[in-house]
């Protein structure tokens, strides 16, 4: 059933309640709806991988040594700065360490003579 349903359109594919009330129904099966909905879904990507359907993965795992990496955003600011609105671009940003929680961040007045920041 799970096969058959890699040529199917979306909308005609079973449903996990369907599969289940068909083995019930059809089977006499003795299971429980849990028990087909973790089989689906523990087999249903396993199907699709055997089957090349398999969506790409999207997601890239990373490993940072503690302190041994940062990461950068940047952008502009709008800050309060002597009861004056003052726009900050970007003189290092904000950023992080990899395995710290702490967020640091420093920006630079249009005229450079000055630094915006905070931590």
């Amino acid at each position: 059933m799970l096969r058959a349903d890699l040529d199917a359109p979306r909308k005609q594919r079973h449903t996990i309640t369907r599969t289940f009330h068909q083995l019930v129904q059809e089977h006499s099966a003795d299971v429980s709806y849990q028990m087909v909905r973790r089989y689906v879904s523990d087999r249903k990507p396993e199907i699709l991988a055997a089957s090349g359907k398999a969506p790409e993965k999207a997601f890239a795992p990373q490993s940072h040594l503690p302190g041994h990496e940062a990461e950068a955003d940047f952008g502009d600011v709008t800050v309060r700065l002597a009861d004056e609105l003052v726009i900050c671009y970007p003189g290092l940003g904000t950023g992080g360490l990899a395995y710290s929680t702490a967020a640091s961040s420093a920006w630079a007045q249009p005229a450079g003579d000055r630094t915006c920041s905070s931590a």
